[in-house]
């Protein structure tokens, strides 16, 4: 008799069978919790046998699209169809559901034995592949089609398709790390490699372009706890580095401003840490990606930590950060985050020695870091109403928008100087955005001011911190792909009635 299955077995992944049985046994406890937890809103059961997972649900499709995220898997197989572990059972349950799929197709049968023989693997293998020959061209070395037959005692499981896992370690079997999380694409990509090691992390943003940005960083966090820290509940702790920006600005000389706002970082997230339990910092540096990531100034940096800082991504070039962005889906979130970096026009420094730093730090006021570790807020990602929501153009911060340029507005193009001159809105003044952060404070505030960009996202930001600033200033919503979409003369905004 042959028997549709609600089976899925599941395959950890191989180091883990390597760890001593005591600790193996506590890592697969790890790894069910975080599978029961990830799959609570679907009926299940789950059980283990020879060194598998066995996952039973009526919602297979469902299980299948969450199991790719959940750490410590290396494969599992949706089962076909379960029937009596006898030859002729076996036989005809292979013919009947794997007929079609080698169709036109070369194929092999691999047939595993568990328990006492009952019947040859070898003769199964034989007899089981015969009845497919016609339909599919036999080829057992370089297969289109395995179809795998798992002898059991009392069934055998029939399956064909071995999908792959996260691999890695269960989350939560190496202790607490906390993310230096910035919105670019390192940081989060960094974030998924050390969960993906086992560590429970949470992140700590040090905000230089407030609540906008906060919302877009927060979106960022939320995708990696919603779909990739199953069995544990990340929080999100907020500093607000303005006046830390400021202080730094004002008593640092400018070449320096890149490595010493580092180090500032690294002492608010040890701050955080202490309140976490994190036994670790993790960031996104990759090794000469910037100038404040050179061997040198690394050393420089680090010195200001006294916790372990974690590099997952030191030896990782652009494109298989961003690739890997892409992979666990944080890609066009971090796209739309503006970068902060161009803090000075000043050339940074590649090389720095630690006791230079040290002396230019001494001018800086150390009350000011420490307000701003007092104030640190705590969120929890996956609250919908804690905290920012959304993105540029999404949730929160919906007087930061319009969705046409309103008559008599001065238009502010937020584009490098040559994207400008590509294609610029009739009339618009270019001011770039690394230097528009230091330039609006000497503008008319009568005016009324709406900005663009490539993405929305820098205009966003930028409007923001004008409206901070006493400005009447709102970005254009969805970037320069829609605004060229508009009609070619400005039109009122209907927010305007």
């Amino acid at each position: 008799m042959t028997a549709e299955s609600d089976l899925i077995i599941l395959r950890q992944a191989p180091e883990i069978h390597l760890k001593a049985p005591g600790t193996r046994r506590h890592f697969t406890r790890i790894l069910q919790r975080n599978l029961r937890k990830a799959l609570e809103d679907i009926p299940h059961r789950l059980a283990t046998a020879q060194g598998r997972l066995l996952l039973r649900t009526a919602e297979r499709e469902r299980a299948l699209e969450i199991l790719p995220r959940v750490f410590g898997l290396s494969t599992f197989s949706p089962v076909v169809a379960e029937v009596e572990p006898e030859l002729e059972a076996i036989v005809d349950g292979v013919r009947r559901h794997f007929t079609e799929v080698v169709r036109g197709r070369t194929y092999a049968v691999r047939c595993k034995r568990q328990g006492t023989k009952r019947v040859s693997a070898t003769r199964i293998e034989r007899e089981a592949g015969a009845a497919l020959n016609g339909p599919g061209k036999v080829n057992l070395d370089a297969p289109d089609v395995t179809v795998r037959i798992d002898l059991q005692e009392d069934r055998a499981w029939l399956f064909s398709e071995r999908r792959r896992g996260a691999g890695g370690l269960p989350l939560g079997v190496q202790g607490r790390t906390l993310v230096l999380l910035s919105g670019g694409f390192d940081s989060a990509v960094a974030a998924w490699y050390m969960m993906r090691r086992g560590t429970t992390a949470d992140f700590v943003f040090c905000n230089l372009g407030g609540p906008t940005h906060e919302a877009m960083v927060a979106a960022i966090a939320r995708r990696l706890a919603g779909d990739w820290a199953h069995g544990t509940r990340p929080r999100l702790y907020v500093v607000d580095f303005d006046a830390v920006v400021e202080d730094l600005r004002a008593s640092v000389p400018g070449d320096m401003w890149q490595i010493v706002l580092k180090r500032l970082m690294y002492r608010a997230a040890e701050a955080v840490a202490a309140r976490s339990g994190a036994e670790a910092l993790v960031t996104g540096e990759a090794l000469s990606q910037v100038s404040s990531q050179t061997l040198s100034n690394l050393q420089t940096i680090d010195a200001a930590a006294t916790l372990p800082v974690l590099r997952p991504l030191i030896g990782f070039d652009k494109q298989e950060i961003t690739d890997r962005a892409r992979a666990i889906g944080t890609f066009e979130l971090c796209e739309r985050v503006p970068e902060f970096c161009a803090l000075s026009e000043q050339p940074p420094l590649v090389e720095s020695r630690t006791s230079r730093i040290e002396r230019a730090e001494a001018a800086l006021d150390p009350a000011v870091l420490q307000q701003a570790i007092d104030a640190v807020c705590e969120r929890d990602p996956l609250a919908a109403d804690d905290g920012p929501d959304g993105v540029a153009g999404e949730g929160e911060g919906e007087g930061i928008f319009v969705d046409r340029i309103p008559e008599g507005a001065t238009v502010i193009d937020c584009q490098p100087p040559e994207a400008y001159r590509c294609w610029h809105w009739p009339g618009a003044e270019n001011h770039p955005a690394d230097t528009l952060l230091q330039a609006f404070a000497d503008w008319p505030a009568d005016r009324e001011y709406v900005l663009y960009c490539q993405r929305g996202s820098n205009s966003a930001v930028i409007a923001e911190r004008m409206q901070r600033a006493g400005f009447r200033a709102r970005a254009f919503r969805g970037g320069l792909n829609r605004l060229k979409r508009q009609e070619a003369s400005p039109l009122a905004d209907p927010a305007q009635g």
